[in-house]
């Protein structure tokens, strides 16, 4: 290989002996032999010279791609796919069939036929998928028809991510970056590929990178808002929710979020908000449709909770769960025929223990004591709980068989000793064969245990009302109160009690503290 001016200087030599050979070339021969001998010998030293000069280059030149391979080889571990292919097309430029080069770029820049991956590096265990998160889908690529710019890249990555190949997602989303630093979706993707992959740390950076490039782009705040929910950071969560819908208030996924996040602080009527602004940005979102319902549902607003399980179902025929909470929303109204086919058909969808049991409850609720304790019967062969055990002795208790009533209820105190109603039950059965010594000894027994929900307040409630003492009833539901302020059903339960007692002005009183308490939402007025 000649460098230039060593190709200049062979020319004027050349040149400089054809001079002499044409001004000697009629004087005698002599001279004209020994001009050509001399070029001759110039001739043979320089190509020499030359030659020696062509190795020492091709050396020289080898020890360079060399030194160029290393740092294109270094760019492409730490991910820097850019400066990686630079100092690859100045190796190509040098040595056209370097092959080393020449594999490297193949694992960069796809053949046309198929892709290489390359594995970036190894993170965490593998997470499960953030729920109700999703990366934006995408439409196949074509090898054939696509320039490899940073948009081909996101998008191989994003169909990466949809197959559950995290590694070679997170490989292309590098490159997509690497040509384009400000592609903010790609940052965005890959933050939820390592997400995925439980790289928390790696995974909020990534989202708050994301947002930086382009502050009208509000999923990466929905997902940071999720990653800190999952963290148990309800500060940061609440925040990033209420950013992205500062931004975009048709954010449907940050506002779904925010009523999940409502709903799980009990806080019902400003989850019904974010639901409802969700069904105003998208009609057709079921979900927040059933959590509308499950949030009426909590609150005691049942014929709510069943109109919007039905838009659901409009959209989910085939949903044996809004069937099985439509049934109990039945119940709760006491409109058992409705609550049974509700909860036969959810049963037809799937054959559930849970839903079983409900039409069990159901049965007995309506008197049908011998289906009922058959279906209670069945499900013990199963699985023996206090709950199950409780209900049979109930059961045999309204047949009239006490002693086997008696048993079903030792073996639910047996399995679980801290249910008061457990205990009066028991001691009812005492009281109908007129035991009356052991009857107290039971009622005493079931006053003394501390109750540990809120149904066990109601239920404690009510055996100081069966047992004519009201006013340690209103303080027990007071105590509960105290515990739980939003639980509807304990203060309706109250208001029976001053029902039952005559008590006109307390009554009056509570019923107007319910309704400034639990009306507060525009749907329940208007239905008032």
């Amino acid at each position: 290989m000649f460098k230039k001016c060593e190709l200049k200087f062979l020319l004027f030599i050349e040149l400089f002996l054809q001079i002499l050979i044409y001004f000697f070339k009629y004087d005698t021969k002599y001279l004209h032999d020994i001009i050509i001998s001399m070029k001759k010998g110039i001739l043979v030293l320089l190509s020499g010279l030359l030659f020696i000069g062509y190795f020492t280059d091709f050396a020289m030149s080898s020890e360079l791609t060399d030194d160029y391979f290393d740092i294109a080889t270094n760019y492409f571990n730490s991910n820097d796919y850019k400066k990686t292919i630079e100092y690859l097309d100045l190796i190509l430029s040098i040595e056209p069939d370097n092959l080393k080069a020449k594999n490297l770029l193949k694992k960069l820049v796809p053949d046309e036929e198929k892709t290489q991956t390359v594995v970036v590096e190894e993170v965490l265990n593998k997470a499960e998928n953030p729920e109700f998160v999703k990366i934006v889908d995408v439409e196949s690529v074509n090898l054939q028809n696509e320039m490899y710019d940073s948009a081909y890249y996101n998008k191989k990555g994003q169909e990466f991510y949809q197959q559950g190949d995290l590694d070679s997602a997170i490989q292309y989303f590098y490159k997509a970056i690497a040509l384009n630093s400000k592609n903010a979706t790609a940052y965005n993707n890959l933050g939820m590929s390592y997400w995925q992959k439980n790289n928390i740390e790696e995974a909020i950076k990534n989202f708050k990178k994301a947002f930086s490039l382009n502050s009208k782009y509000t999923q990466p705040l929905t997902n940071l808002a999720n990653v800190y929910m999952q963290q148990g950071d309800e500060k940061n969560e609440f925040f990033y929710l209420q950013k992205a819908i500062s931004i975009n208030p048709n954010d449907e996924l940050s506002s779904l979020f925010l009523g999940d996040y409502y709903r799980r602080r009990n806080e019902y009527f400003s989850a019904i908000k974010a639901y409802k602004n969700v069904i105003e940005i998208n009609n057709k979102n079921s979900r927040a449709y059933m959590s509308l319902a499950l949030c009426y549902f909590e609150i005691e607003e049942f014929n709510l909770c069943s109109q919007n399980l039905m838009k659901f179902l409009d959209l989910n025929p085939e949903s044996d769960y809004a069937y099985f909470i439509l049934a109990k929303a039945a119940f709760a109204t006491s409109h058992f025929e409705y609550a049974k086919s509700f909860i036969t058909k959810a049963i037809e969808l799937n054959e559930c223990a849970n839903y079983r049991f409900v039409l069990a409850k159901i049965d007995y609720a309506n008197g049908n004591y011998e289906a009922a304790k058959e279906i209670f019967q069945q499900l013990l062969n199963d699985n023996t709980t206090a709950e199950l055990f409780n209900y049979m002795g109930l059961c045999y208790y309204k047949l009239k068989d006490a002693d086997a009533a008696t048993t079903n209820f030792r073996k639910a105190i047996e399995l679980d000793g801290l249910k008061p109603i457990y205990y009066y039950n028991l001691a009812q059965c005492y009281k109908s064969i007129g035991d009356k010594k052991t009857y107290a000894r039971y009622v005493n027994t079931a006053t003394q245990i501390n109750p540990v929900n809120i149904q066990d307040y109601i239920d404690l409630s009510y055996i100081y009302m069966d047992n004519s003492n009201p006013s340690y009833a209103i303080k027990t539901l007071d105590q509960a109160i105290l515990k739980y302020p939003q639980a509807k059903s304990l203060y309706y339960a109250k208001l029976r009690i001053f029902e039952a007692i005559g008590d006109n002005i307390h009554y009056n009183e509570l019923k107007d503290l319910i309704e400034v308490k639990f009306n507060d939402n525009e749907e329940i007025k208007k239905k008032k």
